[in-house]
């Protein structure tokens, strides 16, 4: 089988939760983008195109909710996993606070365009989206954005940057994906994995 995992904050979690479920899957070394082991291979992308490479072909891959969300993509999602809990939230400069509500005109800075579009059109506002690819915290900083819809986990960077959370736009976790056609060409392998992975979380991974 190939398993697609994210690099980054999920990276450590996904090979833990597959490793105590019996997958001795290694990272590939920093000049491999692909790993083999046991006949199977591991291949580390962006969070953002895990959902992606498992639509179009690889078997598996753990991504979180937030990035299969915003993508949209054709995938079978079995199982929530136990790690990468955290929140995608609304966050404004600490001296301009207005509720949600209250953001017609307001500019939004964000890589999650596709939800943030829909948060505020479920409240009737009428906002103007900046998608960035990364620290979107610094937009509200130098005047380009009077908000923005970022992961939040502790906070901490929030404040680092004068932005206080307003309110929570969904709960994030780590999710098991399956290709749809793998789902019924490998029914038995992935289902062994599943019920592997449901056993570790039993366990109290």
């Amino acid at each position: 089988m190939r398993f697609v995992l994210p690099k980054g904050r999920l990276l450590k979690g996904s090979l833990e939760v597959l490793r105590k479920a019996g997958y001795d899957v290694q990272k590939p070394g920093k000049r491999r983008l692909i790993e083999r082991f046991n006949g199977n291979e591991v291949l580390v992308a962006r969070a953002f195109d895990v959902p992606v490479y498992v639509e179009h072909g690889v078997d598996l891959g753990i991504s979180g909710s937030d990035v299969v969300e915003e993508r949209k993509s054709d995938v079978f999602v079995p199982l929530e996993l136990p790690f990468g809990k955290c929140r995608l939230s609304l966050a404004m400069p600490r001296e301009r606070v207005v509720s949600p509500e209250e953001m017609d005109g307001y500019r939004v800075a964000t890589k999650y365009e596709r939800i943030t579009r829909e948060y505020f059109s479920r409240l009737g506002v009428d906002v103007e989206i900046l998608k960035l690819s990364g620290s979107v915290e610094l937009a509200p900083k130098v005047g380009i954005a009077d908000a923005i819809v970022d992961i939040v986990e502790t906070g901490e960077t929030l404040r680092a940057n004068g932005l206080v959370e307003v309110e929570k736009v969904m709960d994030v976790s780590a999710q098991l994906l399956v290709n749809r056609i793998s789902q019924k060409t490998k029914f038995e392998e992935i289902n062994e994995l599943v019920f592997s992975i449901k056993e570790v979380i039993k366990d109290g991974f």
